[in-house]
């Protein structure tokens, strides 16, 4: 379980709540979860809307990737500001997700093309 909750980025109280069903993830929960445990995972999720869930292919625009990657971006960065105040601990916590939201949002920015063709470059985690 810990390995899941540290890969998720999820904390592993949180996961047990999921798992015996007294919470269910919200949607970068559910993103977080389904980029750790892949499409198998994913798709069982997916089958009740009857749906798959297949692994991107290295070429195809990856907007659910930067969704995603963002999603948990502002995520970090929404927990930080929750207080009013962001201290040098909170600060150094989400300066790389920031730094990634702005990797991301750049390129689209810049050309307004709607593919982020270095994403890969990005640390996910």
């Amino acid at each position: 379980m810990q390995g899941l909750a540290d890969a998720a980025r999820i904390k592993p109280r949180t996961i047990e709540s999921y798992l015996s069903g007294d919470a269910t993830p919200g949607l970068n929960g559910f993103i977080s979860l389904c980029a750790v445990l892949g499409p198998a995972f994913t798709s069982d999720v997916l089958a009740e809307a009857g749906l798959v869930a297949r692994s991107a292919d290295a070429d195809e625009p990856e907007h659910m990737r930067a969704i995603s990657l963002m999603s948990e971006g502002t995520r970090m960065i929404a927990d930080a500001l929750a207080d009013g105040y962001v201290d040098h601990q909170e600060r150094a916590k989400i300066k790389p997700h920031a730094d990634r939201i702005i990797a991301i949002m750049e390129p689209l920015a810049r050309t307004g093309e709607t593919t982020i063709p270095h994403l890969g470059e990005v640390k996910a985690r």
